[in-house]
């Protein structure tokens, strides 16, 4: 038999996870009584990079975006450019590179172009990147026929202001600061309630742990945490504000630097600028010194849990697993994961079937964005000290076969749970110059007099299209 859907729910640690979950969960659970508990660690700071997927949880929360962008300060996000890991730099944009020409993917047909003379670089066939190089900016057209019907987008979001967007959409939500004191168990050894550190008993029948250290899913259920320092070595991040750019692009901007590497993410008012490093190689007042001023520091733990429900407590974000913020999926998996708690739901005496599926999708998720994340160290160039010790591991298994085989026929194989499709890894592959040793056949199907000729006409297109578009900075002023 089903068990009953959770009455009472209480989510530990506010902040953009505990929010997020708190805004999907009031409206998935409206007979139930929700609340926040606020505790200070787990404040908002910094910026959100995000990606077009959050757009569609926004949409299911009713929150209108223009007024949203109002209140987080936001702009618009067409990809994210990488700097420094390479001689040159790439864009990996949210827009279909080329086109897919007598069916095959357009990255075999330049594959075949370059093989033939002088081409444009990979990203020079996106729309999106080459919109935000320009800083421009427009909204994908619904219609087929229109270049701009390749477009995406995500958004740039002030943490602070983005919880108090979610706060408003969350209604009779309780909330309120709180420190945890300790937990009382019940005998079957679930969670019966939160002992706060002023005393007050919070009982619930599910409780959610969004806190960075894991207070609930780790300190007091005793889940292990996997650490994935030897692929990902940055384990200290630090925040600061800096004057805006009168247009700034519609891109996250990642600079590989001898420390690290520095974010930059535009917001209304002002860039949010983060430094990851590593704390054993560069002290925090080294790192000051490179942002240029006072920072907010904090420690990055790059890894998972190995199960992110167990009972009746489910880890969502950073208690669930943390990753360097270098593919943009900061708040994907919160979204994620509270989207995944939903549709497995009834369940607060564990569910032991829902329990299962929930821990095999969310560990298959991230794994795979780790993934990602860690390419981009594998096959860097830079040989300053965290980027060689980064290098020393062996990758991860799939991703190694990924690779392989990507190098080998420019085939991109995705796995169970992938967040980047194959469009998003032939870009990072080739922008960070893994190049597949010979293309699919089937493109020599086009005339190799035409190959050329075909390549221009789409940049042609792709450059009038992207200088039409309105600067980022217009497209950023509310209607009159």
């Amino acid at each position: 038999m089903s068990a009953p859907v959770p009455r009472t729910v209480v989510i530990l640690g506010g902040g953009v996870a505990g929010w997020m979950a708190a805004a999907a969960l009031a409206r998935a659970l409206p007979a139930a009584v929700l609340r926040v508990v606020e505790t200070a660690a787990d404040a908002p700071r910094g910026a959100l990079s995000t990606l077009p997927a959050l757009r569609a949880f926004h949409a299911r929360l009713g929150l209108d975006e223009a007024a949203l962008m109002r209140t987080a300060r936001g702009t618009f996000k067409l990809g994210t450019r990488f700097s420094g890991w390479m001689a040159t730099d790439h864009v990996e944009g949210f827009s279909d590179a080329g086109a897919n020409l007598e069916g095959v993917a357009f990255h075999h047909h330049w594959l075949r172009a370059r093989a033939l003379g002088p081409t444009e670089p990979f990203d020079a066939y996106s729309l999106a990147a080459t919109a935000g190089r320009l800083g421009r900016f427009a909204y994908p057209s619904e219609d087929p026929r229109s270049v701009l019907s390749t477009l995406s987008y995500g958004l740039h979001l002030d943490a602070a202001g983005y919880v108090t967007a979610l706060r408003a959409s969350a209604g009779t939500v309780r909330r309120g600061p709180g420190e945890l004191g300790d937990i009382e168990r019940s005998p079957d050894g679930r969670i019966a309630a939160l002992i706060l550190a002023d005393g007050e008993r919070v009982a619930a029948d599910l409780f959610v742990d969004t806190t960075a250290e894991g207070r609930l899913i780790g300190a007091a259920l005793g889940v292990a945490w996997t650490d994935w320092s030897a692929w990902l070595p940055c384990d200290r991040l630090a925040v600061r504000e800096v004057a805006p750019r009168a247009n700034p692009p519609a891109l996250t901007e990642i600079e590989a630097i001898p420390e690290g590497w520095l974010r930059r993410t535009p917001l209304r008012g002002g860039d949010a600028v983060m430094l990851a490093y590593d704390a054993a190689l560069t002290s925090d007042d080294q790192a000051r010194e490179i942002l240029g001023g006072e920072a907010a520091m904090r420690p990055l733990r790059n890894g998972r849990r190995e199960r992110a429900w167990l009972g009746n407590c489910v880890a969502i974000g950073p208690a669930a697993g943390e990753i360097e913020a270098l593919n943009g999926v900061d708040g994907h998996l919160a979204q994620s994961g509270v989207s995944k708690l939903i549709a497995l739901l009834p369940g607060p005496d564990g569910a032991p079937l829902a329990e299962a599926e929930y821990n095999r999708l969310i560990g298959e998720e991230q794994d795979r964005i780790r993934d990602m994340a860690v390419l981009r160290y594998a096959v860097g160039t830079r040989v300053d000290p965290p980027w060689a010790r980064a290098r020393q591991a062996p990758v991860p298994e799939k991703l190694a076969y990924k690779r392989a085989q990507f190098e080998s026929r420019g085939r991109v194989v995705l796995y169970d749970e992938e967040t980047f499709m194959d469009g998003a890894w032939a870009e990072a592959f080739i922008g960070h110059g893994i190049l597949p040793r010979r293309h699919d056949r089937l493109a020599d199907r086009l005339p190799a007099a035409r190959v050329g000729e075909t390549l221009a006409r789409l940049r042609r297109l792709i450059v009038q299209a992207a200088q039409a578009m309105p600067p980022h900075a217009d497209a950023l002023k509310d209607p009159a």
